[in-house]
């Protein structure tokens, strides 16, 4: 990868290591049926959260610094 590949991936793995930190997680909402009989029919909506490790939000930043680091070497590969 060559040098602005490198700064490039960098740039991206340090925006999303950031951003996963203060972003409390994802959230979105699934319709489940509970009761079904005949033509009557109860559904509910809940909503779920995904939520992002600290430790998975550091490794990325970890990655990002690494990669920067690389890249700011100019010892990528090719």
């Amino acid at each position: 990868m060559e040098r602005n590949g490198w700064l490039l991936l960098a740039v991206v793995l340090l925006v999303v290591g950031v951003g996963s930190l203060f972003i409390d997680g994802i959230s979105y909402v699934t319709e489940e049926t509970v009761v079904d009989v005949g033509p009557l029919e109860v559904s509910a909506e809940r909503e779920e959260r995904l939520g992002i490790p600290l430790w998975a939000s550091v490794l990325i930043l970890l990655a990002g610094a690494g990669a920067f680091f690389v890249g700011a070497r100019g010892k990528g590969s090719g």
